[in-house]
């Protein structure tokens, strides 16, 4: 809906200033400490859109919306993606679904994280002896199905140390082979 700002502010104001029915977008801004340039990209993105505009195309938001845009906030510094975002506004997802979701991902790179922490440690301990050239080339080389089994096991089994039985490279399983 678009209206002249002044003209309509005055039908619905019978004049009177600012009540705080709707606000613009700097006004928003400053309720909620967000940037304006935020607030414009969460409205073009469609996750917080505004409630009405001027007949100059100025954006104007409902006061309840402030509240929609912390929430937005909150759960964008939680590393939530648009997406997800849109889902929990609009009802498709709860934030506990959401948020699990995340948690999983998380994890999973958590565990990639330790994993390439401990095959470092590995070549700064032994100096990046063969054994450990051929396990980093390896994990380098497998799928991210082979990489996340090496992963799960790695604390039952460890990185091999000097001396230890090696020449064969660790049976990779179905589907779990060398990228292509």
């Amino acid at each position: 809906m678009r209206v002249g700002f002044s003209t309509w502010w005055s039908k619905q104001t019978g004049g009177m200033e600012n009540d705080g029915s709707l606000l613009s977008i700097g006004e928003l801004a400053r309720r909620t400490g967000l940037p304006v340039r935020t607030i414009r990209f969460w409205s073009d993105a469609g996750v917080l859109p505004p409630a009405a505009r001027t007949e100059t195309g100025r954006r104007l938001y409902e006061a309840a919306c402030a509240d929609q845009a912390e929430l937005v906030a909150t759960l964008r510094e939680l590393g939530l993606g648009l997406a997800d975002v849109r889902r929990v506004l609009a009802g498709q997802a709860s934030i506990a679904e959401v948020a699990a979701a995340h948690r999983d991902a998380l994890d999973a790179q958590v565990r990639v994280l330790q994993m390439r922490r401990a095959a470092m440690a590995a070549v700064v301990k032994r100096s990046a002896g063969d054994e450990e050239k051929a396990m980093m080339n390896t994990f380098a080389e497998m799928r991210a199905a082979g990489r996340r089994q090496m992963i799960d096991d790695f604390p039952r089994r460890g990185i091999p140390g000097p001396g230890a039985q090696s020449g064969k490279r660790p049976a990779l399983g179905r589907g779990v082979g060398p990228a292509r």
